[in-house]
C-alpha cells in the first residue's frame, strides 16, 4: 500500500472560523486595510495601566469618515475602568482604515484590546483574520513525498507579523513525527499565509508573534 494525500486541517483555518464567529457578534465589522502596529498600541497605553502592568478592553461605536478611517467614536464598554483605556482606544481607533467606499458614513463597533505583553514585545496573535491562506494544491507541493506509514503529521510554526500581513522569522516550534521532513514542508507554507492588520478581538497583529499549526491527514490506498 502507499499513502494518498487526501485531505488537509490546517488548525489556522479552524481560528479563523472561529474568529468569524466571534466577527458575527460584532456587527458591521469590515476588512481593515491599515491599523495601528504593536508599536502603536505600545506607544498609545495608558500611563497608568502601563505603569501598573494592567490589560483592558474597550468597545468602541464609531462612523466611518469619508477618508475610511473611523470618527466620533463613543466608549461603550471599557474594561477595567479607570485606568484611561476608553481614551486611549478612541486615539488607536484613528489608525485604523477601510477601503471599502461602502462602509462610508455607517456606523460600526469597534473593539480594542490592550494586553500588556505589547509593553515587554511578547505580543500575541491569538484571534487572526486570515486575508490569505495556502490552496490544497500549495499543500499537496509543499509535503514530503514518503511512503514510511505515518498518516497523521502535526507541525507549529512561530512566527512573527510582518508589515502586510507577511510571515516572518519562521521557525518550526513542534514537528510529530520528527526528523522527517515535515517541518520544513511546512514552512514552505508560510510564505502563502497573510493575516490581516487587525485581529477579531480588536488586538494588534503587525510586529506580534503568532503559533501557527497544520495538520496534514492521510489515507493508506490499496494499490491495483
Amino acid at each position: 500500500m502507499s499513502l494518498k494525500f487526501v485531505a488537509f486541517v490546517a488548525s489556522a483555518a479552524v481560528a479563523a472560523a472561529a474568529g468569524a464567529a466571534i466577527a458575527a457578534t460584532v456587527p458591521n465589522q469590515p476588512e481593515w486595510s491599515e491599523a495601528p502596529s504593536v508599536a502603536d498600541v505600545a506607544a498609545a497605553y495608558p500611563a497608568k495601566a502601563r505603569a501598573a502592568g494592567v490589560s483592558g478592553t474597550v468597545n468602541l461605536t464609531c462612523e466611518i469618515g469619508h477618508d475610511g478611517h473611523p470618527k466620533d467614536c463613543a466608549t461603550v464598554t471599557e474594561k477595567p475602568g479607570g485606568y484611561g483605556f476608553g481614551a486611549a482606544a478612541r486615539k488607536v481607533a484613528e489608525g485604523l482604515k477601510v477601503d471599502d467606499p461602502a462602509m462610508n458614513h455607517r456606523n460600526i463597533f469597534v473593539p480594542v484590546t490592550f494586553d500588556a505583553a505589547v509593553l515587554k514585545g511578547q505580543a500575541m496573535v491569538t484571534k487572526p483574520a486570515w486575508a490569505e491562506m495556502p490552496t490544497a494544491q500549495d499543500f499537496q507541493a509543499t509535503f514530503p513525498k514518503t511512503q514510511n506509514g505515518v498518516n497523521d503529521v502535526r507541525v507549529v510554526l512561530g512566527c512573527t507579523v510582518e508589515r502586510g500581513g507577511e510571515l516572518g522569522g519562521c521557525s518550526v516550534a513542534e514537528e510529530t513525527p520528527p526528523g522527517q521532513g515535515y517541518g520544513a514542508g511546512a514552512l514552505a507554507l508560510a510564505s502563502k499565509f497573510k493575516v490581516a492588520p487587525w485581529g477579531t478581538d480588536g488586538a494588534p497583529t503587525v510586529g506580534a508573534h503568532i503559533k501557527l499549526p497544520i495538520h496534514y491527514e492521510l489515507t493508506p490506498v490499496k494499490q491495483p
